[in-house]
């Protein structure tokens, strides 16, 4: 018989498809809302999230199970984390505790063992290495527009930072950071970056600037310890600023009043698997939430955030000069191609340049998005092509390790000493990566200090620190890297910039793909003539009448912004309307494209006027890891009509166990 004082929490846990689950509280047990607790689910002991407290439940006798343990090592997680987590699992359609429970560090989400309290106490060790103030560069006219504007906003302000490539956004930023923190002591402030490798970097910045402040970072190279600290360290005030990746939008702060979206274009940070979050989109969500100013800044703003800003939803912030007062931008040039089996990748007029450069003491960065050695192994005699075994791709040959490798599964094979179809041993390597780019150019300037960055020759710990300060002191002549050379670096001494390869994604079928490739070379383009005289930018292209590298010439985003949103229009795609993607995943493509034709006529029957439902297609990449995989698109022209179509209609998937489906809400890519 239940007791007349009986209370019952509605506790969420890490299950898909499980809402809030009634348990009930022991009368001698003290839970508050947002306790994190052990509560029994099936056969397993879970640690689930109380996210409200009833006096009567929906159920009653034997089906109720009692909470077991309300774990009190940290304060209860605050009202406006409890929203955030609601809306995001609302909004990416997932439970809500799926949503929630992943985002805690790993430490908070199981149950605490035997030293649990000692490995706690040393999670709470916060301590910054002293440093020295650093001199507080005194900002221009425009750049103290900027930071007038954003500090003496009140309540939720959305703000789009256009400025170009070194426009000085950063010391923008940390003059932003400083007034919020000096008007109100225990305000808290998220300063979100792109990449891993730009964390570091930027969070020595920040403590040079603020050595009396606890600065904390998250990102998901860190050790879980590491990212249980800096977790609890502003869940419970101690420290002031996190400089973070995407997954630190999901951070519980005790008073959170600023959130910074560093290159808020950039593709980073829309998460890859889970609920496929955009940590850009909830930073403006969460400031909206909690009343306070949200900054997006970037050189090429995404669509999305430009038109927002053209609509007045945003307000425009614009630098359009270098903050070093002689530094101009770069001069862009294009020119063509080697000729076909040249064998080089390096015109002469490209070469020339190199030369000339380093002639006046000035550094060289090569741009070529393509790590390994060729992309691909290929055999003159029969046409056999180095492929991987697990997925519908080329295995990219890797010279310096001998190996074959799949950069989608992680793949790899030893080089074959001949042709696996015909026994040919005169097996060639077929286009160009870094690293034969690397090696051409020690072939043409043999004297000269050459780098090669990129995920295969910075792939442990700090050595892309160790790499980026060799640049930075001139201890190196030419730089070649990807992207992870293009983003935030400012190179000092850098008089010009290749890009090479640009034209593969010109002809990508992505409606994305001119977008990211122009925000790239803008990027990449920026490195160069930061300081002192001005830079040059070679491009080597075969369609130099392409409007993209037009308004590249000009570095004109605005140009290239207004054809690209007419065509949008046009071809009626996003930011001009809003989609989904269901992908279907199994051991055939016909069977996952069996559970899509199911699905779709079931969407058909469900959708709505302003509801499109798309034929299921195979991926452009249609194996992964020997899983065939197929997607079906959904198009709306309001929000709130996909999103609730997309919540009844997934309550009616019946998918078979050898199906694994995934909905993702405003697609990277379709």
């Amino acid at each position: 018989m239940k007791s007349e004082s009986e209370i019952y929490a509605k506790v969420i846990v890490d299950a898909p498809g499980l809402s809030e689950l009634d348990y009930v509280v022991p009368p001698d047990m003290l839970v508050a809302i947002g306790d994190r607790v052990l509560v029994g689910l099936r056969t397993r002991t879970v640690v689930g999230i109380v996210v409200a407290l009833n006096a009567a439940s929906d159920y009653t006798g034997t089906r109720l199970r009692r909470i077991r343990t309300v774990l009190k090592d940290t304060a209860p997680l605050p009202a406006d984390w409890l929203a955030l987590t609601r809306f995001a699992a609302r909004y990416y359609v997932r439970s809500w505790g799926e949503t929630a429970i992943p985002t805690l560090p790993v430490f908070f989400r199981r149950s605490p063992g035997v030293r649990h309290e000692c490995q706690l106490e040393k999670i709470r060790e916060l301590t910054n290495c002293k440093t020295e103030a650093v001199e507080r560069p005194v900002l221009n006219a425009k750049q103290r527009s900027v930071v007038d504007r954003v500090v003496k906003a009140k309540g939720f302000a959305p703000f789009l930072l256009f400025g170009v490539t070194g426009s000085g956004k950063t010391e923008v930023y940390l003059h932003i950071i400083e007034e919020t923190l000096a008007r109100d002591p225990d305000a808290q402030v998220l300063l979100l970056v792109p990449e891993i490798n730009l964390t570091p970097q930027l969070e020595a910045r920040v403590k040079e600037r603020f050595p009396e402040e606890k600065v904390v970072s998250l990102n998901s190279e860190f050790s879980d310890t590491v990212r249980a600290r800096s977790w609890l360290a502003v869940h419970e005030g101690r420290a002031r600023i996190m400089v973070g990746t995407r997954m630190s939008i999901y951070a519980s702060f005790k008073k959170l009043a600023l959130v910074i979206v560093d290159e808020e274009h950039d593709g980073s940070f829309k998460a890859g698997d889970g609920s496929r979050y955009s940590a850009r989109d909830l930073a403006v969500w969460r400031a909206s939430h909690g009343k306070f100013p949200v900054v997006l800044g970037s050189a090429t703003p995404s669509l999305e955030s430009w038109v927002q800003a053209q609509t007045g939803r945003y307000q425009l912030l614009e630098m359009s000069e270098r903050a070093v007062s002689r530094a101009q931008l770069p001069e862009v040039r294009l020119t063509d191609v080697p000729r076909r089996g040249s064998g080089v990748t390096l015109t002469s007029v490209t070469n020339d340049a190199i030369e000339k450069t380093l002639g006046a003491g000035r550094q060289v960065l090569v741009f070529l998005n393509r790590r390994g050695y060729s992309p691909v192994l290929s055999c003159p005699s029969c046409g056999w092509v180095s492929k991987c075994r697990r997925c519908s791709t080329f295995a990219v040959f890797h010279k310096g390790t001998r190996k074959l490798v799949c950069h989608h599964c992680g793949w790899q094979t030893d080089v074959p000493t001949a042709c696996p179809q015909c026994g040919n041993i005169d097996i060639l390597p077929k286009g160009t990566g870094t690293e034969r780019l690397e090696e051409e150019l020690q072939r043409s300037f043999p004297d000269k200090r050459i780098l090669r960055i990129d995920r295969d020759s910075v792939s442990r710990k700090k050595e892309a620190e160790v790499a980026f300060q060799k640049v930075y002191r001139g201890e190196i002549d030419i730089l070649v890297g990807t992207q992870i050379i293009a983003k935030g670096h400012d190179f000092k001494n850098v008089g010009l910039v290749v890009i090479l390869n640009a034209d593969t994604q010109l002809l990508s079928p992505d409606p994305r793909a001119k977008e990211r490739l122009f925000a790239t070379l803008m990027q990449v383009a920026g490195r160069a003539g930061r300081h002192g005289d001005r830079g040059t930018v070679l491009i080597q292209t075969r369609f130099p009448s392409e409007p993209l590298f037009g308004a590249l010439e000009e570095q004109n985003y605005v140009l290239f912004t207004t054809h690209l949103m007419q065509e949008r229009k046009e071809n009626w795609s996003v930011p001009f309307v809003y989609q989904a993607l269901l992908t279907a995943q199994a051991q055939t493509l016909s069977e996952a494209l069996y559970f899509l034709e199911t699905t779709a006529k079931t969407a058909e029957s469900l959708a709505p006027n302003d509801v499109r439902v798309y034929d299921p297609v195979p991926m452009s990449l249609m194996r992964l890891m020997d899983m065939e995989r197929a997607q079906l698109l959904i198009e709306a022209d309001n929000r709130s009509s996909l999103n609730k179509f997309l919540w009844q209609w997934q309550a009616t998937f019946k998918a078979p166990s050898n199906i694994s489906w995934t909905i993702e809400v405003d697609p990277a890519s379709v």
